[in-house]
């Protein structure tokens, strides 16, 4: 009980850190995009806090009250998420889109499947490897958007997450669905953004190799 406490401590101190985060940093000028990857990548640790300290159930539920609480200040106090939700189109919603993905990981890949780093390592793939993609593509040049490196920085990235899984080599094969997903990118829907993508592709293949494998 004591370790659950501490891990949902942990777990709502970080997603308040990366929000707070985001704010400050937009309140002194940085670029909206890099306060939004900011707060994504302490949420990564957010959720790896999660599947070392709580159980399945737990996890998806607070990712999931964590995605409602972002949109009710969205909806309602839309200053107190200014640096996840500044510059965006009205139709777009990432901040909602990445803790209902993190759920939905947690879901399927702990709770429904049993198994835990499973479910995480598609959640590192967007948290980490998706936002090192972008910060390397915000520092290319406009004109060069075929540019590799994006791709290559997200693949290094999440190569390593993908340790975390074994055997690794269904982890590696995930982090390349996921790299694909990211850089072909198949959906403009304003929910069905990069987040889900690249979590919904590297979990299936994943899922599927074990269950294969077995």
């Amino acid at each position: 009980m004591i370790i659950q406490a501490l891990g949902m401590g942990g777990v709502a101190a970080l997603a308040a850190l990366g929000l707070l985060a985001a704010n400050f940093l937009r309140d002194r000028g940085v670029e909206a995009s890099v306060c939004r990857r900011v707060a994504a990548v302490v949420g990564g640790a957010g959720y790896l806090i999660a599947v070392l300290c709580l159980d399945a159930w737990v996890s998806a539920a607070l990712s999931a009250a964590i995605a409602l609480l972002v949109l009710a200040l969205r909806l309602g106090f839309g200053q107190q998420v200014r640096g996840l939700s500044e510059g965006l189109p009205a139709d777009r919603w990432p901040e909602i889109a990445y803790p209902l993905a993190g759920a939905g990981s947690l879901t399927v890949g702990w709770g429904g499947l049993g198994d835990k780093w499973l479910a995480f390592v598609p959640i590192a793939f967007m948290a980490w490897g998706d936002n090192a993609a972008g910060i390397v593509r915000a520092s290319i040049p406009s004109e060069r958007e075929a540019s590799p490196w994006p791709s290559t920085a997200m693949l290094v990235v999440c190569l390593a997450a993908a340790v975390l899984y074994q055997p690794y080599w269904i982890g590696a094969i995930g982090a390349i669905a996921a790299t694909a997903v990211e850089r072909f990118r198949p959906t403009t829907h304003p929910l069905w953004d990069d987040n889900w993508a690249i979590v919904a592709a590297s979990l299936t293949v994943m899922a599927g190799l074990s269950a294969f494998g077995k």
